[in-house]
């Protein structure tokens, strides 16, 4: 495994899965900026990468991340994850996502995701 692809393994177990928030500090850049977020346009770097999770988190109890398949071409890992968890009205979710990551001198520096929100959003309003 590479040295990109193992510190995104790292920021999933430890960010995303709270392990270890403040992996983030050092394997994310300082001006980090993810493309499909609206709070993209307020913080950048560690911050904004922790800030992300704290957010998904909250509103998810037992939540968890897991990285079901990479591909690694120069600087750029495509990771295609699952997200699983119960919700805040107590529905189990899960979904599915992918991810482009590109790094520069061995620090996450951008990312676009693209997530399956309108399955998400059948299972939180489902009956």
């Amino acid at each position: 495994m590479s040295e990109q692809t193992e510190a995104l393994y790292q920021l999933f177990e430890g960010v995303w899965n709270g392990e270890n928030p403040d992996v983030a500090d050092e394997l994310v850049g300082p001006e980090y900026v993810i493309h499909d977020r609206e709070i993209a346009d307020e913080l950048r770097g560690p911050e904004l990468y922790k800030t992300l999770a704290n957010i998904t988190r909250e509103s998810y109890s037992d939540f968890e991340l897991a990285i079901d398949d990479e591909v690694e071409e120069g600087n750029k890992v495509a990771l295609r994850w699952t997200m699983t968890g119960t919700h805040e009205n107590g529905k189990r979710v899960e979904m599915a996502a992918i991810g482009i990551n590109r790094f520069e001198d061995g620090q996450l520096v951008e990312s676009w995701t693209q997530s399956d929100t309108l399955d998400l959003m059948k299972q939180i309003e489902a009956e």
